[in-house]
């Protein structure tokens, strides 16, 4: 016995296309996951430019000092 036999043809295609509105609602959100991940990455790589930029402010500052202090003893 089939499981479609109690049901008259139009609640058959109401009843499939109502399980595969059910189906298609519970797919996974690729485009969700996939813009997370992007703004994680776009996160790290400003991260990644901020501290580049201030070891290099840094390192700047560590040589404008030596050169003033250098300067005064030549």
């Amino acid at each position: 016995m089939s499981t479609a036999f109690p049901f008259t043809f139009p609640r058959r295609i109401a009843l499939s296309t109502g399980l595969r509105l059910i189906e298609w609602a519970r797919r996974p959100d690729a485009s969700a996951t996939a813009s997370v991940t992007a703004h994680h990455r776009r996160a790290l790589e400003v991260e990644r430019l901020a501290l580049e930029e201030a070891l290099i402010d840094h390192r700047q500052r560590h040589v404008d000092r030596y050169l003033s202090e250098v300067r005064q003893v030549l």
